[in-house]
């Protein structure tokens, strides 16, 4: 049950286009949502969420409608999707046009024509006027972070309209109306993106959410893949890692995060050129290349890679597991991994002792 809420749950927030007529008409959504943000209060109480008082029952305001337009319905998924290809395009005004290839660009422009550019033609026409990328991008942030209970605060009810993304997108291109910002005009810096989240905020009438709460206790790869815990938790220590840091770098220069594509542009850029020791956390921590295995050796060594690895692959498996897709996938793992028959063998019996369940990969 609590993981059928969260199924249903995640879909909704993020890409309800996922969902079937059947099941929204079968399943109380109303009751998957607000049991599935109290389950995670409940369970990251203490760390990852603020103290959960044995009391508390979430709940959710308003009737949960979902964001339809002219062009179709107006998702998460499709606002992180913009935000991605306006983030891209900054790379051609800054530091690496010349290295750039130019059918990237009209390859994103066409992009941006089709369902990915919904937001901006949306934000346009809501304001009523022109809105560059970083004003897009700043609203799309805002609309990334709503106040969600637990996370932000310990108010247990929360409006949907505050909650959904979509939602407070449309809100706050509403807000742009009659209201002409420094983004507009410049590349956003840290000073001017917080007034300009404080100016909406207040505009909008809807709240800006911050993190109140401590994401992890590990500060670094290395503590991530030595302190002991169940191989399941090895995956999302690294992510809670890697958001601990993100989270302190957007306190210290929010452009780093919600205008990432300024990266691009001045002395920003070189860090992607000859990236400094403490930046590994903003890149992906592991990567498949080629079939094979790697890792950010100056960081964690070959054993600790291994324990990781491992911990990605029963995650990967226990989310298999509960979807009943079966066989279990493997194509985000190395492919050489699953071309030695004896280290299959130890994989499958790591995920043995790990379930309980006699399965494994190329098991049918």
């Amino acid at each position: 049950m609590d993981w059928l809420n969260l199924y249903f749950a995640y879909y909704l927030l993020l890409d309800p286009e996922g969902l079937t007529e059947f099941d929204t008409a079968t399943w109380d959504m109303r009751a998957a949502m607000e049991h599935s943000l109290e389950d995670m209060w409940r369970q990251g109480a203490g760390m990852e969420m603020v103290e959960c008082p044995d009391y508390v029952r979430v709940g959710i305001d308003g009737p949960l409608k979902l964001m339809h337009t002219s062009e179709g319905p107006l998702t998460t998924r499709v606002l992180f999707e913009c935000a991605a290809a306006l983030d891209e395009l900054f790379q051609f005004e800054g530091a690496f046009i010349r290295k750039a290839d130019p059918a990237l660009r009209e390859f994103l422009l066409e992009v941006l024509n089709g369902e990915y550019g919904m937001p901006c033609r949306l934000a346009r026409a809501l304001a009523g006027r022109t809105l560059g990328g970083s004003t897009v991008l700043a609203l799309i942030d805002f609309a990334l972070n709503p106040v969600v209970p637990g996370l932000n605060s310990d108010d247990p009810s929360v409006d949907w309209k505050e909650l959904y993304p979509p939602y407070r997108f449309v809100t706050a291109a509403k807000a742009m109306t009659g209201w002409e910002t420094d983004l507009e005009f410049q590349y956003p810096s840290h000073e001017a993106t917080v007034h300009f989240q404080h100016m909406l905020a207040k505009r909008s009438g809807l709240r800006m959410g911050s993190v109140a709460s401590r994401l992890s206790d590990l500060s670094t790869l290395r503590e991530a893949a030595t302190t002991p815990m169940h191989l399941s938790a090895r995956t999302p220590a690294v992510s809670l890692m890697c958001a601990s840091r993100l989270l302190a770098l957007r306190e210290r220069d929010v452009c780093s995060i919600s205008h990432y594509g300024v990266n691009f542009l001045g002395e920003r850029a070189t860090r992607f050129i000859k990236p400094d020791r403490d930046m590994q956390w903003l890149f992906p921590v592991f990567q498949v290349s080629q079939g094979e295995y790697r890792w950010p050796a100056e960081h964690v060594g070959l054993d600790e890679a291994t324990d990781l690895l491992i911990g990605a692959a029963v995650a990967s498996a226990y989310d298999d597991i509960l979807h009943g897709v079966g066989p279990l996938a493997h194509d985000h793992l190395p492919r050489s991994l699953f071309d030695d028959v004896g280290q299959v063998e130890a994989l499958n019996q790591v995920l043995k002792d790990s379930t309980g369940l006699d399965m494994g990969w190329h098991r049918t």
